[in-house]
C-alpha cells in the first residue's frame, strides 16, 4: 500500500477566514491523493501564529512518521504551509535525507525526496543549511549574554549542591541553601583532617542525615566532585575562564580548599590539550560506534583510536597525517561550475527572504513586549503620583518590569548580532564550496576543523579508512561534479 499523511496549516484565524481554510487545503490534497493512487492514513492540521517553531500538530506529525516506518508520503499544499519559519528547514531536510519519505508540494508540482532532481535538492539543502546557521548564531549570541552575566560575577548555570538558583528583583542569582550548605562545609572540614577516605566520608555524611538533590542517594564520586569544586571558595569557571569576583557567598576559605586538594590522591588533572587534537568528537568507530580519541606519542606524533568503552573493540590506530590525507582527497573532488554558482546564489536569495521574514517577526514581537512593559512602568508612576498605588507597590512592580524589559532588550541585541552574522555565513558557504580543499590544506587545526564541521554530516573510521557522509547540499554538489549532470534524477 502506498500510504500518505496530510499536513495542512493556516498561520492565523484571519488567514482561515480569507480563503486559506483548512477544509480547502484538505479537499485539494485528498483529490491529489486519489489521482496519484495514494492512501491517506492520517491528517494533521495547525491553526497557529507564526511567532515561533513548535506547532502542536506539526510535531505530532514528525513523531508519527518516526514511529510508523510504513509512511512513504507527506502531502502539503505548498512550501509555506509546511515550513512556517527557517528553523523548520533542518527538520524537513533530515526527513528527506534519512528516510524513504517523499514530500509532495502539490500546488508547486514538486516532490522532494532522496531521488529528487539535483537542483531541487540543492536549493532546499542550501536553504536548510543557511537556516541552521542562523539559528546556531542566534544561540551563540544568547551564550554571549551568559558570558556577560558571568563577567558580572553571576554563575550563569545550575548552582552546585549547597546553593540555590533564585530570582530576586527580576534577576537570576545564586544564594546559599541553608539546608545543604552546612553539609558541604562539614565535608571539607572532615576530609582536611586526613583521617577519612572518600568512602568513609560518604558513610559519615549519610549517617549525619545528608540528602542529595531530589532525595537521591549519592556515590563516592559525588563526594569527590564536591571536594574538587572551587566554586565553594567564591570563584567559578565558565567556558574555560576563571571568575574570581563572584557574587555568591563562599562556604569555605581558599586555605581550607587547598588543604583538601593536598589530601586528595589525584587532585591535579593533566593540562588540557584542546586545539592539539582537532578531530576528536568528529569521527566514530566503524565497529562499535563510539567516538575516536587521540593520543600524543613521543611528544610528536598524534594517533586516533577508538575509546573502547565496550571493552572489546579491536579497531586499530590511525595517524593524524593519514586522516588529513583522506580528507584532502575527498574535498578535492568538490568544485562548482558557473552554472552551479548561479543556483547557489538563487538559493541564497530565497534563504534571505526566509530569514528576513523570521527576523522581522521576532523583532516585532520583542519590540511589542518592550513597549508594553514601558507603558506599564509609565502608568504605574502616574498612578503613584496620583496616589492610586502605594510606594511599596510601585517599587516592587517597577523593579520587576524594568528587569523584564532589560532581558528582552538583551534578546533584541542578540537577534541583531545573529542577523549580522547571517550574511557572513552566506559568503562563507559559497566560498567553501569553491575552496574547500585549499582551505583545509592550508589552514591551521582550528580552520581545518571548521571546514569539516561545515561539510560533514557523519564520519566513521574502520580498517584504516574513513567513511564520510557530507551534508546534503554538498553531497549533491559532489555527485553532480562526478556525473556532470546537474539535473539528473
Amino acid at each position: 500500500m502506498n500510504t500518505a499523511i496530510i499536513y495542512a496549516r493556516v498561520s492565523s484565524k484571519d488567514q482561515e477566514n480569507e480563503g486559506f481554510s483548512i477544509p480547502a487545503q484538505l479537499k485539494h490534497l485528498k483529490e491529489y491523493a486519489i489521482k496519484n493512487f495514494l492512501t491517506i492514513v492520517e491528517e494533521f492540521t495547525d491553526v497557529e501564529t507564526a511567532k515561533k517553531a513548535g506547532r502542536t500538530q506539526f510535531n505530532k506529525m514528525l513523531k508519527y512518521v518516526e514511529e510508523d516506518k510504513g509512511i512513504k508520503n507527506i502531502l502539503v499544499e505548498k512550501t509555506d504551509r509546511l515550513l512556517r519559519n527557517i528553523s523548520d528547514y533542518a527538520l524537513l531536510d533530515k526527513i528527506i535525507e534519512y528516510s524513504d519519505i517523499k514530500i509532495h508540494l502539490v500546488k508547486e508540482n514538486v516532490i522532494l525526496s532522496r531521488d529528487s532532481r539535483s537542483n531541487e535538492k540543492f536549493v532546499f539543502g542550501i536553504r536548510a543549511l543557511m537556516a541552521k546557521n542562523y539559528v546556531d548564531n542566534l544561540s551563540e549570541e544568547v551564550r554571549k549574554g551568559m558570558t556577560e552575566k558571568a563577567s558580572q560575577g553571576i554563575y550563569p548555570s545550575t548552582a552546585p549542591y549547597g546553593y540555590l538558583n533564585v530570582r530576586e528583583n527580576g534577576k537570576s542569582i545564586i544564594k546559599t541553601d541553608p539546608k545543604s550548605a552546612p553539609f558541604v562545609q562539614k565535608m571539607f572540614d572532615l576530609y582536611a583532617t586526613g583521617t577519612y577516605s572518600l568512602l568513609a566520608l560518604r558513610k559519615k555524611m549519610l549517617a549525619d542525615g545528608m540528602v542529595y538533590r531530589n532525595g537521591k542517594n549519592f556515590y563516592k564520586s559525588k563526594i569527590e566532585t564536591v571536594l574538587k569544586n572551587e566554586f565553594y571558595t567564591g570563584v567559578f569557571y565558565w567556558k574555560g575562564k576563571k571568575y574570581e569576583k563572584a557574587l555568591h557567598e563562599p562556604l569555605i576559605s581558599q586555605e581550607l580548599f587547598q588543604r583538601v586538594q593536598g589530601v586528595l590522591i589525584s587532585p591535579h588533572k593533566s593540562k588540557s590539550k584542546k586545539g592539539l587534537f582537532p578531530y576528536t568528537n568528529l569521527i566514530k568507530c566503524g565497529n562499535c560506534g563510539y567516538s575516536l580519541t587521540a593520543e600524543l606519542k613521543k611528544n610528536k606524533y598524534i594517533y586516533y583510536h577508538c575509546t573502547g568503552f565496550k571493552g572489546n573493540c579491536k579497531q586499530g590506530y590511525i595517524r593524524q597525517e593519514a586522516l588529513e590525507s583522506q580528507f584532502e582527497s575527498l574535498l578535492s573532488q568538490i568544485h562548482i561550475t558557473a552554472e552551479v554558482q548561479q543556483i547557489v546564489l538563487e538559493a541564497m536569495r530565497e534563504s534571505l527572504k526566509d530569514k528576513i521574514k523570521y527576523h522581522n517577526t521576532l523583532v516585532e514581537e520583542l519590540e511589542k513586549q518592550i513597549k508594553l512593559l514601558q507603558n506599564r512602568i509609565d502608568l504605574a508612576y502616574l498612578d503613584k503620583l496620583d496616589g492610586k498605588v502605594s510606594e511599596e507597590f510601585w517599587q516592587m512592580h517597577t523593579k520587576k518590569w524594568i528587569a523584564e524589559k532589560e532581558e528582552l532588550s538583551q534578546k533584541l541585541v542578540s537577534l541583531q548580532r545573529a542577523d549580522a552574522h547571517y550574511l557572513e555565513n552566506a559568503h562563507f558557504i559559497l566560498e567553501l564550496a569553491k575552496n574547500a580543499a585549499l582551505w583545509f590544506k592550508s589552514g591551521n587545526p582550528e580552520k581545518k576543523r571548521r571546514v569539516l564541521d561545515s561539510l560533514i554530516s557523519n564520519c566513521s573510521f574502520k580498517d584504516g579508512n574513513i567513511d564520510v557522509e557530507l551534508k546534503s547540499v554538498f553531497c549533491v554538489m559532489l555527485e553532480s561534479a562526478k556525473t556532470g549532470n546537474w539535473c539528473a534524477r
